[in-house]
Parts: structure tokens; C-alpha cells; sequence
């Protein structure tokens, strides 16, 4: 660290025990917060990789000027970094991330704190933002982690209340599949997961995360489930009337493919569908600077600019509508742009290398001393199903009449391709922007995922809720009170220190007894009633906040496509002014121009958009 961010981190250590940064006046506020993330780069980076297996270079590929299919040499000097089947790493110290067991695990059990805490009531919306809003980030972590299919050799079963109505008893989860690959280095240290999908944000939600599944995106799949020939001309394949194709090698029926299509629900397929029309629509635009470029290379400049345009979207839109707060959104922009801001760095370039100053993009790579991944802390803090709606009311783009209503489960999986035989995909993604998401507070987690049933993993029937309270505990995320100790903050010593509601003290104190036992997903959905614990117009508690500074910072400043190598000779300069000058609005109204009337007066896409008049 150099003088400036070690003043920066002492500011922010000394400030925290006074009050919390957004208690601040604006620009000592945007300190603080670059000081926490100063901190936590330094303190809160940990690798859990103890012998990564060398990896050999691919044939006949471009590893300078291209993204691998599974996220091999980004690094190119540590080239299985951040590659699919990696492991997770940790935003806390080792010794704090031992896995809860025997009756530790089910203690208060997940089901009670489901049933108590977390099952909805009347559904709390978030009138600023729209239902886009919540698709989006699904959107996103899709494309940095999965923990892959359950391991069905071991089953936690999670003790119900006499009288709970649950279908099945006990209750059964499938365990998180552990770690294959272990050598003598692990013994003795805590179990660790591996990523099934690159941890880097290179668009692979879209692509996939392998060889084979990136050749069935290009040219779809055979009755037979065997890869078509890639298309020739670079593009991803979609049908004639501009939809997904369907994948045939799931067990579930008339699901759409991409390179990630699980947990599938109509918001996902509505940004699916734009971001691969978005990838076809880079390659026409390469194509007329170089006619004489082979489908290969198109593919590949297309992938950067498309990914490179989802990290833009997601840092200089997505987050500042969640975040929605003046140091929030500077914070969350300066990632890109820096201080000096989007006009000067486009209109005269980097005045710097400083990421404070210019922004992430285009400044030098640093992992700052630990190996890029994705998190299992950073996995926690973003289960955020209380995003999610009972229902969507699909209407008219051209007079928002109704045309049908449906259950958010009438919308998921194999179902989801059903609303466009109704619908038109312009009607759909209007009425997702002109409907609202829930909060992410207590008592609003969608009832129909507390009871939902999975035919893939021998037709159980699961509480989603319940599973996201075992996970964190299953993977050795410690409870509220400690992480938040861990990362830097005041631990809360009493229920009050956690939430201002008075109901809502009652009722943690009634489920946990003590507020050491307090699960991290339940605190952070507390906080949201706490003048400390959520800033004004914030979307997450502080808590989760915290690690989004590090890790939506780390994602940019570790992928050499968003530093060292983000520039026209890599992406090309029609690429490089496509990430320039897009943003969600362009891509929205290149693809579905007749709703450029809705979101005109919208300050941000994800924000709602007008509805159409009668």
C-alpha cells in the first residue's frame, strides 16, 4: 500500500468506531468507503488453493487477444486462475471458516427460521426499482459462481415443529458437494468447494463455462443432445423469431439453452435472449471494419465486448439503483470511471493509472497478493431470493392491458418459453420493468420457493429458505455477530444493536435466544430497519456492502481484460466504442425499439419505467 490508501485505511478504521460512514458528510464519506475497501483488499483476501494443477496452453487459440471457454489464462502467468473447478476463496481468515456440524448445524433449525423470520406475509415491494432490477443480478451471478449438482451420497435432514405442514418429514437437503480434489496440504484446514463456472466476469451465464457447452450456444444442439456445427459467422444461435433455442439435453422440457439455464425463470430468459441478440449484433458491427475476419475471430472480439458491456451495465447502472444513495452511487461508478468521471476519461483518456482517480478499467492488473476467486462470503451475502415477486402481471407495451397473470412458478423452468406463445418478448420485458421487486427484509422470501419442489434431485420437495440458512453454515460462513467482526465492523451485543424494530427483536430473541447465533442472512435482512445497519435508498444492509466493496472492485481489477488489456488492439476500436458508448438503454432500444418511449424519462433502466396509456 502506499501513504495515500494507508491514510485512507486509518481513516476508515478510526472513523467506524465514532459512527458509520454514511453518517458522514459526502466527501469524507466516499473516503471512508475507499478506506474499507483499502482494508479489506489488505485483511480480507484469503486463497485456498494448495496445489492448482498445471494447465496446458490450447492449440491453436489466441490466449492474448481472447477469453479461454473455461477462464484459463486470464492470468497469463498463473494460468489456471479463476478458471471453472477452482476453488472458492474466502473473505475470512481459514481458521474462521470450519464448517458447523452435528447439532450446531440445526441449531435453531433452518425450517423454524424460515417459518419465523424469513416466510412472506404481505409482499414488501421496492417502489424505486423495477422487477429488471432482480432479474439482472441472478443475471450476473450466474455468470461467477455455482457450487454444482448436490451430493446425493449424503442428506442433512432438518427437524420440523410438530405442528409445521411441511409435505415431507423429516426434511431432506442434499449436501453441498465437497471438494473432489484434496492433497496432504488440506489436512487439518477447512473443507473447501470448487466453482463449476469461471469466476471471471466474462459473460459465461451466456457462453458456459466449457468447450462444450460454448459450441451448443454457437449452433445449438441435436435431437440427440451432440453439439451442432459452431455457426460460421460467429454468432450465437437463436431461433427465427429471435428467442433462445431449447435444450434438449435437460430432464426438464422446453427449457431454453444458454450457457447457464439453471434455477430459469421469465426474467432471466427476457436477459438472456437480449445479451445474445446484444453478442450477434457486436459481430455485424466488427464485420464491416474487418469483412475479411474469420467467424472465430468475430466469436471472440464479440464475447469481450459483450462481457465487458455487462460489467458496465452492472457497475455503472445496476449497482447505483440498488445503492441509490449520492455516496453509493459515486462509490459504485468510480469503480469504472473514477473521480475524474465518464466524460473526461472518454472524451481526452486515463489522465492516470490511479483507479481512484480513472477508474478500474484500463489501469494496471493487481490481485492485490492473493489468487483471484470468487468467494464463499461473497456467495452468502448475495442470496437475495427476497428479490423475487409472487407473481408478474404480463401486460401490452402498447396500453398496458392485461393479457395474463401468472404465479412466479407458472414463469420458471421449462414453463418460462410458454409466456411468449401470449406474449410478445417486447410486451414481457416491459411489464418486468414496470413491476417492482421485494425488499430484501425479513418476512418477504417468496412463499412458493419455501415449498418447492425438485423433480431433478429424486423428486423432493425443498424450502428454499431453509437451504439458504444451511448453506452458510454448511460451508463454514460464520453468523452475523462474527462476520461482522471479521470484516471490520461493530459486532452487534444485543438484538436492538441489530434491527430498531421492536416486532423484530421480539422475534429474533424468540428463534435464536442469543445474538451469537444469529444467521448472516437473517441480520443482514434486519438491518434493513436500522438507521446504522442500511444507508438511505440502499437495496443491501452495510454489512453485505462491505463485501461488495472489495469483491465488485476485485472482479474488474484481477481480469487483465478490464486492465493491462483493456484496449482497441485487444478489443478492437469498433469494440472499444461499443463498451464506450452502450449502456442498458441502448442495448434495450436497439433490440426492442418500440419501448424507447417507456424508459426515456427513467434516470436509470432499472429504475420503473412509464406505463403505456389506455
Amino acid at each position: 500500500m502506499d501513504l495515500f490508501e494507508r491514510f485512507l485505511g486509518f481513516l476508515a478504521r478510526r472513523t467506524e468506531r465514532i459512527r458509520v460512514w454514511h453518517h458522514w458528510p459526502f466527501l469524507l464519506g466516499l473516503a471512508i468507503v475507499v478506506g474499507h475497501r483499502v482494508n479489506l483488499r489488505h485483511e480480507n483476501l484469503t486463497d485456498t488453493e494448495t496445489a492448482p494443477k498445471p494447465v496446458p496452453p490450447p492449440e491453436d487459440f489466441d490466449i492474448q487477444g481472447a477469453r479461454t471457454a473455461d477462464g484459463t489464462f486470464n492470468d497469463l502467468g498463473t494460468p489456471w486462475m479463476g478458471s471453472a473447478h477452482t476453488r472458492f476463496g474466502r473473505n475470512l481468515p481459514l481458521s474462521a471458516t470450519y464448517a458447523e456440524t452435528g447439532e450446531t448445524l440445526m441449531d435453531p433449525s433452518p425450517r423454524l427460521v424460515s417459518r419465523r423470520l424469513l416466510a412472506r406475509g404481505e409482499f414488501a415491494p421496492v417502489p424505486h426499482l423495477n422487477l429488471l432490477a432482480a432479474a439482472w443480478i441472478q443475471f450476473m451471478v450466474h455468470d461467477w459462481l455455482g457450487h454444482g449438482k448436490n451430493d446425493k451420497t449424503v442428506k442433512h435432514e432438518i427437524p420440523l415443529e410438530e405442528h409445521d405442514d411441511f409435505p415431507m418429514r423429516p426434511m431432506t437437503v442434499l449436501r453441498t458437494r465437497p471438494d473432489p480434489d484434496t492433497n496432504p496440504q488440506d489436512e487439518g484446514r477447512p473443507s473447501t468447494f470448487r466453482n463449476v463456472e469461471t469466476h471471471w466476469w466474462d459473460g459465461s451465464q451466456i457462453y458456459g463455462s466449457g468447450a462444450e457447452r460454448l459450441r451448443q450456444v454457437r449452433g445449438g444442439v441435436d435431437a440427440n443432445g451432440q453439439p451442432s456445427d459452431v455457426l460460421p459467422d460467429g454468432k450465437l444461435a437463436i431461433d427465427d423469431k429471435g428467442h433462445l433455442l431449447v435444450d434438449p439435453t435437460t430432464k426438464e422440457p422446453n427449457l431454453e439453452l444458454s450457457g447457464v439455464n439453471g434455477n430459469w425463470w421469465v426474467g432471466l430468459s427476457v436477459l438472456h435472449t437480449l445479451f445474445t441478440r446484444e453478442h450477434n449484433a457486436i459481430v455485424d458491427r466488427l464485420r464491416i471494419d474487418h469483412p475479411q475476419a474469420s467467424g472465430e475471430w468475430l466469436f471472440q472480439k464479440a464475447r469481450l465486448v459483450n462481457a465487458a458491456l455487462m460489467a458496465k451495465i452492472h457497475t455503472v447502472e445496476w449497482t447505483p439503483a440498488l445503492m441509490d444513495s449520492p455516496v453509493g452511487r459515486m462509490a459504485m461508478r468510480g469503480n469504472f470511471w473514477g473521480l475524474t468521471g465518464e466524460h473526461i476519461v472518454n472524451a481526452f483518456g486515463r489522465p492516470s493509472d490511479s483507479e481512484v482517480i480513472a477508474g478500474i478499467p484500463g489501469s494496471p492488473q493487481d490481485h492485490h497478493g492473493v489468487p483471484y476467486a470468487m468467494t464463499e462470503e461473497f456467495t452468502a451475502v448475495y442470496r437475495l431470493h427476497s428479490l423475487l415477486p409472487d407473481g408478474v402481471k404480463v401486460r401490452r407495451h402498447t396500453d398496458d392491458s392485461a393479457i395474463v397473470e401468472k404465479s412466479l412458478l407458472d414463469l420458471a423452468f421449462g414453463k418460462t418459453r410458454e409466456i411468449y406463445d401470449s406474449a410478445s418478448f417486447p410486451d414481457v420485458l416491459y411489464s418486468l420493468a414496470t413491476s417492482h421487486p421485494g425488499a430484501l427484509v425479513l418476512n418477504n422470501f417468496p412463499n412458493s420457493l419455501r415449498r418447492l419442489e425438485k423433480k431433478a434431485d429424486e423428486s423432493i420437495v425443498v424450502d428454499l429458505a431453509a437451504v439458504d440458512i444451511l448453506r452458510d453454515r454448511e460451508r463454514g460462513v460464520p453468523r452475523f455477530k462474527e462476520f461482522r467482526r471479521l470484516i471490520g465492523m461493530k459486532p452487534p451485543e444485543t438484538f436492538a444493536d441489530i434491527t430498531d424494530d421492536a416486532d423484530w427483536q421480539k422475534a429474533l430473541k424468540e428463534v435464536y435466544g442469543t445474538v451469537d447465533k444469529v444467521d448472516l442472512l437473517v441480520g443482514t435482512l434486519a438491518e434493513a430497519r436500522s438507521a446504522r445497519g442500511t444507508p438511505y435508498r440502499f437495496g443491501f444492509s452495510d454489512t453485505a456492502f462491505r463485501v461488495f466493496i472489495v469483491m465488485a472492485s476485485r472482479r474488474l481489477k484481477s481480469d487483465r481484460f478490464y486492465t493491462d488489456d483493456f484496449r482497441p488492439e485487444i478489443y478492437t476500436e469498433a469494440g472499444f466504442r461499443w463498451v464506450r458508448d452502450n449502456t442498458l438503454s441502448t442495448v434495450i432500444r436497439r433490440h426492442c425499439p418500440e419501448l424507447a418511449d417507456r424508459f426515456a424519462d427513467a434516470r436509470n433502466p432499472f429504475f420503473p419505467w412509464a406505463k403505456a396509456q389506455r
